[in-house]
């Protein structure tokens, strides 16, 4: 099963935003209409994941390509405002993870969707919405 993406998500996010696809969504469960608010967080909190991992990255791939030319000693304005650009993205990330655990821990209780041993809700619900697809 491949990873979720932004295209996944976006597709997602238009499904869930529809009532009528939205319950299709959630149809294998008891109530389908009361997991509507739950599952459009979870979506949502999602997509700000992968966005901010995605951000992470390129981020990432600017610091290393210019550090790679840079000369040696003190390191220049610019290498030190993308490092803190590179700090700063990195906590949004954090807080995008934390907020996908929490809002995933929710979307399990309301729904009671089956964890396998030692699932994390985040890895249950990626796993679930990747089924979606």
């Amino acid at each position: 099963m491949g990873k979720l993406t932004m295209a996944v998500m976006d597709t997602l996010q238009a499904r869930v935003a529809d009532d009528g696809q939205c319950d299709t969504l959630l149809a294998g469960f008891a109530q389908p209409q009361a997991l509507r608010a739950p599952l459009r967080a979870l979506v949502q909190a999602q997509q700000q994941l992968l966005q901010a991992e995605h951000e992470v990255a390129q981020v990432a791939d600017v610091l290393r390509r210019d550090q790679k030319y840079a000369p040696a000693g003190r390191p220049s304005i610019h290498i030190v405002q993308l490092r803190k650009q590179q700090a700063a993205a990195k906590q949004v990330m954090l807080i995008a993870r934390q907020r996908l655990a929490q809002v995933a821990q929710t979307f399990v209780q309301a729904s009671g969707l089956a964890l396998k041993a030692k699932q994390s809700p985040s890895e249950a619900v990626a796993a679930w919405l990747q089924a979606l697809r």
